[in-house]
């Protein structure tokens, strides 16, 4: 059985980004020149296979998430950023739990 390596990505503010960026993910900071779906997509297609969001972030570009949600990959994820308390992000890492074993554990 071939294992596959996932790259992991987080799409935020310098605020969020420093911290996984210390721990080796690669930072990807939105700008005005390229749109978060974009982004998303453009990541998909270099092979992140799993991608951390800033939770504002993450709100204004659900639309784009969706279109990922059937597939097993990119795994996106959102994370709680400075103006948010955290709790979007928990009820959606929940919902994905919920997804994936049937059962809700969070």
């Amino acid at each position: 059985m071939t294992e596959r390596k996932l790259k992991a990505a987080v799409i935020g503010p310098k605020s969020v980004a420093a911290l996984y960026g210390a721990a080796g993910v690669a930072v990807f900071e939105p700008a005005p020149e390229i749109s978060v779906p974009k982004l998303i997509s453009k990541l998909y297609g270099e092979g992140y296979g799993i991608i951390f969001i800033a939770e504002t972030i993450y709100k204004g570009a659900e639309d784009a998430v969706k279109k990922y949600l059937t597939d097993p990959y990119p795994i996106i994820i959102p994370v709680p950023d400075d103006s948010s308390d955290g709790s979007y992000s928990k009820e959606r890492i929940a919902a994905n739990v919920k997804k994936a074993i049937g059962s809700d554990l969070i």
